[in-house]
């Protein structure tokens, strides 16, 4: 057999190798773990023996499936089409400390759960793709398919100066009655063949802690670097060295390096102090869609590990010390579609969630192989899961899918049939959910809606909450 026969069949038995859809009663009430199983009678005389043999021939297919993997890996990795700089920029994230963070508030980082509740909607006609904000969320960031970036005032909208018209607040639940204060705003202008500015929708965006400058994505594949506190709105560079939609930016726990991810399947990081290439990340085989580092703190010298994820499901860790070693690659559970948009880290850095498109979010535990370490399903029906984020506590997961927004409690009560292992938060219902924006102290929390470009409705809803600690 070809190489492009054997890909080829890997990939039909990947897409179509069982269905993902039949869910039971145990399975969409908690949490299931790979690794259990059924209870079954005593062994017949042999059977030990072969269960041995059985499990020993599924550790050689796992064996034979991550060399297949790797040898794949690494022919993606020749043909990403990226001119490197020289000589290269620095790997910021590698040489210095991360900012120091604000604590969570006090009460939030000990509960049970939380109380979140819907009391602001921000007036936005078109797709959100992408929202980001500052570290003490007094400003925030949203762009998407009209082609503008808006700044938002959270602190006015918070404390209620704008209130919603009769008829705005029909389209939401009871207890949105505040309005959005939009601050300014500015075209997302790109520059084309001809030299002539134009604007692009908005695929991505990250800003800088305390609001000097702001990152985004353009449909060219060009990154837009903009002044905000100083002469805002103003563009000052183009980094140019992806072929597509630049669909994730995320700045360095630093604040001196900056990682994208495109469509056109390359992660790349950038030294923002010289606008030089540091490293290419190569082994992803389709549009990026999810980029993380690692969490760390200000006194810590560890350097972050990068957790990347691509819309085909792939989800991948990379050791940023080693700049020509493989990524460690988290698998795929058998009978799951190859899909994923988001993907986050616990709080303690330990653990990664990958949201499915078959209603649930795949645990992964560092150290403990390239399989999930248990699956969260959510009720049938309920549709992909297209954002996550974690709360302060590290025990309260937001998963955000296409009917509901839901907070799982990840340590249920021992009896799992006791209590439902998530609740309901109103607010949106139906679209998908583009990102979940938490302030640092967990005291806020924001949620946009659009599709980011790929397969997807959106009703267009830009939503605030507050948090309150549930003990």
């Amino acid at each position: 057999m070809s190489e492009a026969a054997f890909n080829d069949d890997l990939l039909e038995k990947e897409l179509f190798g069982g269905d993902s859809d039949e869910l039971d009663m145990d399975d969409m009430m908690g949490m299931v773990s790979l690794d259990g199983g059924a209870r079954t009678a005593d062994p017949a005389p042999g059977a030990e023996d072969k269960a041995a043999s059985a499990e020993d021939k599924a550790a050689s297919a796992e064996a034979v499936e991550a060399k297949v993997e790797e040898a794949r890996l690494q022919a993606q990795a020749q043909r990403l089409d990226i001119d490197m700089d020289d000589p290269p920029g620095e790997l910021t994230a590698a040489e210095r400390s991360p900012r120091a963070r604000a604590p969570v508030a006090a009460g939030y980082g000990a509960c049970r759960a939380y109380d979140i509740l819907p009391t602001m909607a921000f007036i936005n006609p078109h797709q959100i793709h992408a929202a980001a904000a500052v570290a003490n969320a007094r400003w925030v960031f949203t762009g998407g398919e009209d082609g503008y970036v808006k700044r938002w005032d959270f602190n006015a909208t918070v404390n209620g100066k704008q209130l919603l018209t009769l008829g705005q607040r029909h389209a939401h639940v009871d207890s949105v009655a505040k309005a959005g204060v939009m601050a300014a705003y500015w075209d997302h202008s790109d520059v084309n063949d001809a030299g002539a500015d134009v604007l692009s929708p908005v695929y991505s965006l990250d800003v800088h802690s305390q609001a000097a400058w702001l990152v985004s994505g353009m449909r060219s594949g060009a990154i837009g670097l903009w002044s905000v506190r100083y002469d805002e709105g103003r563009r000052i560079e183009l980094l140019r060295k992806h072929k597509k939609p630049v669909s994730v930016l995320r700045i360095s726990p630093d604040e001196f390096g900056l990682v994208s991810g495109s469509w056109d399947r390359a992660v790349l990081y950038w030294d923002l102090n010289v606008g030089r290439l540091a490293r290419a990340f190569s082994g992803h085989t389709s549009q990026i869609s999810s980029v993380e580092f690692q969490p760390t703190t200000a006194e810590s010298r560890a350097t972050p590990l990068l957790l990347t994820a691509s819309i085909d499901g792939q989800c991948l860790l990379w050791d940023m010390r080693a700049p020509h070693a493989l990524p460690q690659h988290f698998l795929l559970p058998k009978k799951t579609p190859p899909w994923a948009t988001s993907a986050c880290w616990s709080r303690d850095g330990r653990r990664v969630y990958v949201g499915r498109r078959n209603n649930s979010v795949d645990e992964y535990e560092l150290g403990m192989g390239p399989q999930p370490t248990r699956t969260l399903k959510l009720p049938m029906n309920s549709g992909p899961v297209t954002a996550l984020a974690m709360m302060g506590n590290g025990r309260s997961l937001i998963c955000a899918s296409t009917d509901n927004v839901r907070m799982w409690d990840l340590e249920p009560p021992p009896d799992r049939r006791a209590a439902v292992p998530f609740q309901i938060i109103p607010g949106h219902h139906g679209g998908s959910i583009s990102s979940i924006l938490v302030d640092e102290t967990s005291r806020y929390m924001l949620t946009t809606s659009g599709n980011r470009g790929w397969d997807g409705s959106s009703n267009n809803v830009f939503l605030g909450y507050e948090v309150s600690p549930v003990d």
